[in-house]
């Protein structure tokens, strides 16, 4: 490309900073307001695990963490993560001496917004190579506000490395693409070694880029996807020009032995086979490209002579066939491939329980691009177009570009960040063309892609217009005019929307209750012998004797190891989630003793609950526990009819009475004392196959006392001609339909301030903190109570009932255990008697003379 310094130009580089500003600047607004602290303003799962990385990196600069034993406790976990992107985060932070967490944190929120900033002309860059600058710079524009994903994850608050894999990858793009074009231009000729010098030098450049997306995320592998897709098209392309192919040959070859160097720099660190981590995947696909591109040239060469529609054939039975014979000769290792491609592309019953990993539907990808997406199809036509009038395989290019990560959108929502690029550049391409027809022949300034155009394309000197110039220059002209003003009104619209979209999205705020939790958590629990900063090395590490694991759901991970300074079980890796031994396991079943021998196993002290994980997100843990079941035998929907219009119905989802007895119930709602039910719902309902509904359809109910709702069910067993079928339930979680067992072996501890449960129930606090224990033994029947009291002032009576003889009793009498106050002995309810527990008793399971 070649740029003067004409005042067009300079009114092009002042467009660009311009929107190079703004686009830092409407994401990091927040970090402008003052705050002393801003860790509040650090979203809680993965950019707090970031930030972890980014204090452990800066302690033991430029080392990197490739396996972390503070999380998925107790195996530890390596790093699926590249390290660019810490390591640029680290290097910012000593570079302004920022040391202490608050200091790290203030510099770090503002490399997410600085990448978004660069993207600007980097998107500028992509188009004026392939169109012209009036489409440069309405892509940049485009770019700039485009909301969603990509907004959301480039935020101040949002310290992640996506923005990092969109930047990195899309210089890839860039780089690749100017070999495309400049090898259209300046093709390499086998028997001229002149005219490889520059394709070598564009090779590398092609692999450097490569290796810096791959140093930032494994996710690179798509663009090789790209790649390994453009390279048989690029072939046909350069036989349709008379050229062998050696251009794609120098590129490929150059640019993948780079990607395979440049892969064992940064190193196989991990034992793990998927391609989602730093496997030796890697390497063999890139050799595999290489190897594909060579047979690809020999092909070519030896068809020299043969007709173009021949090669044609040739080379797309050769494709196929070389797939073929690979499934044939190596199927484990074709096997490894597709299984590691449906794990990125294809979906699992898990994922739909993970916001950003579920499908992405019509109605998220209009709230996202919503006009822009007639600007995108149009682009894509104009592509094609351009295709048709000059062979050039850059378009080709940005359609699989285009198609590849729109088909990984639609499967995983969180790839609209990738999405946004391949929008934001086919829309601008559609802003410039329609503006140029409106301007008419003669005004229009031609990118290099099209520069090239006349040179190369025989079609355009084919024929000579017919008819008067001026008439069809008119017609064209007012065709362009009505084109202009229908995209005009189409980017006008999206970029309304785009922008209102993008300021509602407002600042950050950490959960405080958590923040709150995992303070305490830090100040008032045992140490667990490891050090925070320190780096450890998986092959030689074993947990100390003194660690130990805390129990939370997946979400939770991340909070709890970098404000908490302790172990999770699991981390919002999804690690320790699913399994006999996972959290999920270990909060949906209604076993103490199940649950008892998972902390066991896992060597885990503390468990914490919230009154997310109780109620919304409790759907999504018991599709991690058995996903063939689900939530249903835990919680159903009824259609209950409008009185008015017994014809429509709502939907109304009850909790069953399985639910009320599963781990995270019993300690977050009734703090692991035994309850017992007062009012249930009691409910006669058609089954779906008669009632030809979605749902059970409520037939009649009312609530009622339980032992009246008990005695309606025996009637209903009795009664064979009964109508309809009858069952107890309630929507209220608090609120159970038979009697609760206590927790022997679980106490509270600790639980935040904020009181989650409306003023009509009973209190339940947002986060709570229970210790697991081994408890004391009393052999006696009957019930024992004892009062206890929070650190919140809020008061409750534990209550148990002795099962076989025996009590086991998690708290010790009048004592403070974490910031819970027992007040008195432990009294039989039946018999009056009272008895005194020690914490030693407790803590070493003694028996009670």
């Amino acid at each position: 490309m070649q740029y003067n310094f004409t005042r067009k130009g300079i009114i092009i580089g002042l467009s660009l900073l311009a929107l190079t500003i703004i686009a830092f600047y409407i994401r990091m607004w927040p970090g402008f307001v003052s705050n002393l602290n801003v860790i509040s303003n650090v979203a809680m799962d993965d950019p707090m695990y970031n930030l972890r990385m980014v204090e452990q990196t800066v302690a033991n600069f430029p080392h990197y963490a490739w396996f972390d034993p503070m999380t998925y406790y107790p195996q530890g976990q390596p790093q699926h993560w590249g390290p660019l992107f810490t390591l640029i985060s680290a290097a910012a932070c000593i570079l302004v001496g920022a040391t202490t967490r608050v200091d790290i944190a203030s510099v770090c929120l503002f490399i997410p917004g600085i990448m978004a900033a660069l993207m600007i002309p980097v998107t500028y860059a992509t188009v004026k190579l392939v169109s012209d600058w009036k489409s440069g710079v309405a892509a940049a524009f485009f770019m700039t506000i485009v909301p969603g994903q990509y907004f959301f994850r480039s935020y101040y608050g949002y310290f992640d490395h996506h923005i990092g894999e969109v930047l990195f990858s899309s210089v890839f793009c860039l780089c690749y693409l100017f070999a495309l074009v400049y090898c259209r231009k300046s093709p390499v000729q086998i028997d001229d070694k002149s005219t490889w010098k520059i394709p070598i030098l564009i090779g590398i450049l092609c692999g450097i880029t490569y290796v810096l997306g791959l140093a930032i995320m494994p996710t690179m592998l798509v663009f090789a996807l790209i790649v390994a897709i453009i390279t048989p098209i690029w072939f046909m392309i350069q036989r349709h020009n008379n050229h062998l192919g050696a251009s794609a040959l120098v590129i490929n070859t150059t640019t993948f032995i780079i990607a395979i160097l440049g892969f064992y720099s940064i190193g196989v660190n991990t034992s793990q086979l998927g391609m989602d981590f730093y496997s030796t995947g890697h390497p063999i696909a890139y050799g595999l490209i290489i190897l594909g591109t060579w047979l690809l040239f020999g092909f070519s060469y030896y068809l020299r002579n043969k007709s173009f529609i021949s090669y044609v054939l040739a080379i797309v039975g050769v494709t196929v066939l070389g797939i073929v014979l690979f499934a044939l000769l190596f199927p484990s290792m074709f096997t490894y491939f597709l299984q590691n491609a449906n794990a990125f592309f294809g979906e699992d019953i898990h994922w739909k329980t993970i916001l950003e990993a579920r499908q992405w539907t019509f109605f998220d990808a209009w709230h996202t691009f919503n006009f822009s997406l007639f600007l995108l199809a149009a682009g894509i036509l104009i592509l094609l177009r351009k295709f048709w009038k000059d062979t050039n395989p850059a378009y080709i290019f940005l359609m699989i570009w285009t198609g590849l990560i729109l088909f990984a959108t639609c499967e995983h929502i969180r790839y609209e960040y990738y999405l946004a690029v391949p929008v934001a550049i086919l829309s601008g391409i559609t802003v410039g063309t329609t503006i140029n027809l409106a301007i008419g022949p003669g005004k229009l300034t031609k990118g290099p892609a099209e520069q090239e155009q006349k040179k190369h394309s025989p079609k355009s000197e084919s024929k000579k217009v017919q008819g008067s110039p001026h008439h069809n220059t008119g017609v064209k002209r007012g065709t362009g005019v009505v084109l202009l003003a229908i995209v005009a009104i189409l980017s006008i619209l999206f970029s309304m929307n785009a922008i209102a979209d993008d300021q509602s999205l407002g600042i950050f705020q950490l959960n405080t209750d958590w923040w709150e939790a995992c303070s305490w958590l830090e100040n008032n629990t045992p140490d667990t012998g490891l050090d925070f900063y320190k780096i450890y090395d998986e092959n030689s590490f074993h947990q100390p004797s003194e660690s130990y694991g805390v129990m939370s759901w997946w979400d939770y991970g991340h909070i709890i190891l970098e404000l908490g300074d302790r172990l999770p079980n699991a981390n919002p890796f999804q690690f320790g989630v699913s399994g006999d031994d996972g959290a999920a396991r270990f909060f949906i079943t209604t076993n103490e003793s199940v649950a008892s021998g998972i902390l066991d196993r896992l060597h885990t002290r503390y468990v914490m609950t919230d009154y997310e994980i109780d109620t919304g997100k409790f759907p999504a843990m018991t599709t991690w526990d058995n996903p063939d079941v689900g939530a249903d035998p835990y919680m159903h929907s009824f259609i209950l009819p409008d009185p008015d219009n017994p014809n429509i119905g709502q939907n109304i989802p009850f909790f069953m009475e399985p639910y009320y007895r599963t781990m995270v119930s019993r300690l977050h709602n009734f703090d692991g004392s035994m309850q017992e039910p007062g009012k249930v719902h009691y409910i006669q309902y058609a089954d779906p196959s008669h009632s030809h509904t979605s749902n059970p359809l409520i037939m009649n109910g009312s609530e009622v006392p339980y032992q009246l709702g008990v005695e309606f069910l025996k009637n209903d067993q009795n009664n064979p001609g009964r109508q309809y079928n009858s069952t107890l339930v309630n929507y209220v979680y608090t609120s159970p339909l038979s009697t609760v067992p206590a927790l022997n072996h679980f106490r509270l501890i600790h639980e935040s301030p904020t009181r989650a449960s409306p003023d009509e129930l009973p209190d339940v606090r947002y986060v709570k903190i229970f210790e697991y224990v081994s408890g004391a033994h009393l052999a006696g029947d009957g019930i024992l109570e004892i009062p206890v009291k929070t650190n919140t002032g809020r008061t409750f009576t534990y209550r148990q009932e002795s099962i076989n003889g025996s009590f086991t009793l998690p708290y010790p009498t009048d004592a403070k255990v974490g910031d819970v106050q027992t007040l008195g002995p432990y009294k039989n309810v039946q018999t009056g008697k009272e008895y005194v527990v020690s914490e030693e008793q407790v803590q070493n399971g003694e028996n009670i003379s």
